[in-house]
């Protein structure tokens, strides 16, 4: 099957639901060889993957994963399609404020790439070791960061091309839409504006129940507070755009640099300021932007500056910064 699907893609036809999961099935049983997978990504990559290939690997590759079979449709996951290495850690700083709302939020880990997620790293120099998936601890703190390991099909019989391709695929796609835990709400930052509809729009291929992808001013991968953000919502059917300034919803402006960090463990102290009620600028107003965002999306609040309103209150009320401490006591 995928030699024929290969010669295909080399033709530039699109594939079919069918082929594209028929496939993934192949790739993920270990039925292709390594030559063979490199030679799918490749050719796809050429071709350019639309949003129905997409989305029949992301459904194929998450049915694939039967180690984690349940469904949580009130859950929340945060990605950044890059991360920010070099600012806060806006994505740690949203799921504690998220949690601590009573919003189940979560990140999975390929191991491989332990050492290179930015929010892991970050719960990491908090004292947290326990990264494994436990339910009965998720439904406690309403927050679980796991490591998906080499055992899961996906990851056994994709990580070896994955690892050795040097430019963006369809694996670099499906590897942040894996959705472990099946969540029907989801907040995508990309560093590409040009792609925030069509992110949105495998969100609806997806039957997301709530969707929201940004991408900030200058290609930054969440909602920035020195300009524009361009958003792309999917819910019903149907994507609504619409463009997001700090000024407007009542923040205040400020560079890139106001949010610059030297490491994780500067990042965490940051954080920490800012749940302490010890920082009121930049860094506070970059994590409640982006809360109110993903709070407005898990209808926790009926308008983005419902979200801020929220947002706020979470963190000058101590509960963000209680909800932390619960969760490195915890996971310890």
């Amino acid at each position: 099957m995928i030699k024929e699907v290969i010669n295909n893609l080399i033709l530039g036809y699109d594939l079919s639901e069918t082929d594209t999961r028929e496939v993934f099935d192949e790739i993920l049983s270990g039925l292709s060889d390594d030559i063979l997978t490199s030679s799918f990504v490749t050719a796809l990559k050429i071709k350019g993957e639309t949003v129905d290939e997409v989305s029949s690997a992301v459904k194929t590759s998450c049915e694939s994963l039967t180690k984690y079979n349940c469904a949580l449709s009130d859950t929340m996951q945060i990605i950044p399609f890059v991360d920010c290495d070099n600012y806060i850690d806006i994505a740690f700083g949203v799921d504690i404020v998220l949690s601590a709302c009573g919003i189940r939020v979560f990140k999975y880990c390929i191991d491989s790439y332990f050492d290179f997620n930015k929010s892991f790293l970050t719960l990491k120099n908090a004292g947290v070791s326990n990264f494994s998936y436990d339910e009965n601890l998720f439904e406690k703190t309403n927050f679980a960061y796991f490591q998906l390991d080499s055992t899961v099909n996906y990851i056994k019989y994709t990580k070896n091309v994955s690892n050795k391709m040097c430019f963006k695929n369809i694996f670099s796609i499906t590897d942040k839409f894996l959705n472990p835990l099946h969540s029907k709400n989801i907040f995508i930052g990309l560093n590409d504006k040009d792609l925030v509809e069509k992110y949105a729009n495998i969100c609806l291929k997806l039957n997301m129940d709530n969707s929201l992808v940004l991408s900030g001013n200058n290609g930054f991968s969440f909602a920035s507070i020195d300009g524009d953000t361009y958003v792309a919502e999917a819910w019903k059917n149907k994507i609504f755009t619409y463009v997001i300034n700090p000024e407007l919803v009542g923040l205040k402006k400020a560079s890139f640099d106001d949010i610059s960090c030297e490491n994780s463990e500067h990042s965490l102290s940051l954080i920490k300021g800012v749940f302490d009620n010890k920082i009121k600028t930049a860094p506070y107003d970059i994590i409640v932007l982006n809360s109110a965002l993903a709070l407005y999306i898990s209808k926790k609040a009926e308008s983005i500056m419902d979200g801020i309103l929220l947002a706020k209150k979470i963190i000058d009320e101590g509960l963000a910064k209680d909800k932390l401490n619960q969760i490195c006591q915890i996971y310890s």
